[in-house]
């Protein structure tokens, strides 16, 4: 979003400079500073004569200069003949320091002139020249300012584009992270405009969303309690059944459905699982990374010893992680024993900490038969098990490394796995620290 207000920002800010800019030109193209009414300057321009002709040059001067303080400027008065009556013009002509056109041209612009017809039918010629403090400001004076002033509206008007845009950005990113209760401002979504529009139609989704989720979930829960009742009512059936006597072909009967109701009540508490991570919110808090890596590792070892087998822990970065530790643990906690199912009794699971990068990386590696390469994307899929290279006889129901996705997906992270070199897989865990 940075970038946006940046980018409309520059936009506003060329466009008014282009407008300032045709302004400007146009202003000094067409200005004539310091403009007298030229029937006062005609008035001027008679008096001037009228003296000149009965009294002479010194009493002229003396009126011209009474006439300069009141109109605050220069008089230049010349006969027919070209003879200057009260002063010769500057002569700052072209090739000086001021260019090639020189200043005449400027004042030639400013200057105003008056015919004026003496007596005896001679002509006069009145110059007027405005004073140069009087006359427009600087540019170069007016042109800083005006480029500050132009920076402040520019910034102003691309927030006021913008800044909607950020709530709508901020209320989006809270909701899509799991906070089911995240609303654009009730101010924004009064508005009339279009901004306004688009943050009614997100309060609109954001409700029906909640609304939609909180009922899937209700149901998952209802289905849940619905089948675990006649579930339970069965194994109170088996045990029953299991206390007559019976024929050992019947025991062993028993016994299959006693194990297919167990698996049954797993799975379904996996698919509950499964919903919650869709609708939950995580409670991140910040996690001894090492010591929690360390438990984990030591509860798996404590499950795994029947079969030999030695999970051991390598690296000791990062030291601390932003997550919600009961959820990461359940990923993690997925991922290696599924690694341990797969290694052969007295094998080795490594699990390996690192950071690069800002984020934190788990590594799971394990000596089993791996998976096709063409499968790989695909074990995360929910309920789907590889082919013969890690058979369905895990008891599993291809819902754990699922389960495992969803928890890092949630914390902003990835999971991917890999086949390694010298055999076995490979589960890779990013997870950002902050």
């Amino acid at each position: 979003m940075k970038n946006t207000f940046f980018r409309v920002f520059l936009v506003i800010l060329l466009s008014n400079i282009v407008v300032v800019s045709i302004g400007f030109g146009v202003v000094k193209l067409i200005q004539r500073p310091q403009q007298v009414s030229a029937d006062v300057l005609g008035d001027v321009g008679v008096q001037l004569v009228t003296v000149y002709e009965k009294l002479g040059g010194v009493s002229i001067k003396e009126l011209a200069s009474k006439f300069e303080k009141q109109l605050s400027g220069k008089l230049f008065l010349y006969q027919e003949n070209g003879v200057s009556l009260l002063r010769p013009l500057p002569r700052n002509l072209p090739g000086k320091s001021e260019g090639r056109l020189g200043r005449p041209l400027a004042d030639f612009l400013d200057s105003q002139f008056i015919q004026v017809i003496g007596t005896s039918n001679v002509q006069y010629l009145l110059i007027y020249r405005p004073s140069p403090h009087l006359k427009s400001s600087n540019p170069e004076l007016i042109l800083p300012f005006s480029f500050l002033g132009l920076l402040v509206s520019s910034a102003v008007v691309a927030y006021w584009l913008l800044g909607p845009l950020l709530k709508l950005q901020k209320a989006t990113r809270s909701f899509g992270r799991g906070d089911m209760e995240a609303r654009v401002d009730v101010k924004l979504a009064q508005r009339s405009d279009a901004i306004g529009k688009l943050a009614q139609e997100f309060n609109e989704m954001a409700e029906r969303i909640e609304v939609l989720l909180s009922s899937k979930e209700r149901l998952m829960r209802d289905v849940s309690h619905e089948l675990r009742t006649p579930l339970s009512r069965i194994e109170v059936a088996l045990t029953i059944a299991e206390d007559k006597q019976g024929l050992p072909l019947q025991q062993n009967y028993l016994d299959r459905i006693r194990t297919e109701l167990h698996e049954l009540d797993e799975l379904i508490g996996q698919v509950l699982t499964l919903s919650r991570l869709e609708a939950a919110s995580l409670k991140k808090e910040k996690i001894d990374l090492q010591r929690w890596v360390s438990d984990i590792v030591d509860d798996v070892n404590f499950e795994s010893q029947l079969k030999n087998i030695h999970v051991v822990k390598v690296g000791s970065f990062p030291k601390v992680l932003l997550g919600d530790p009961l959820q990461l643990r359940h990923a993690i906690e997925n991922v290696l024993r599924n690694a341990c199912f797969y290694a052969s009794d007295g094998g080795r699971v490594e699990i390996e900490t690192k950071e690069v990068s800002g984020y934190a990386k788990i590594i799971i590696r394990d000596e089993g038969p791996g998976v096709d390469d063409d499968k790989l994307e695909k074990i995360f899929h929910a309920f789907y098990r590889s082919s013969s290279a890690r058979e369905s006889n895990s008891g599993g129901f291809g819902v754990g490394l699922t389960i495992a996705q969803r928890i890092i997906r949630a914390h902003n992270g990835s999971i991917d796995a890999s086949n390694r070199p010298e055999g076995g897989l490979e589960v890779r865990f990013s997870l950002p620290m902050s």
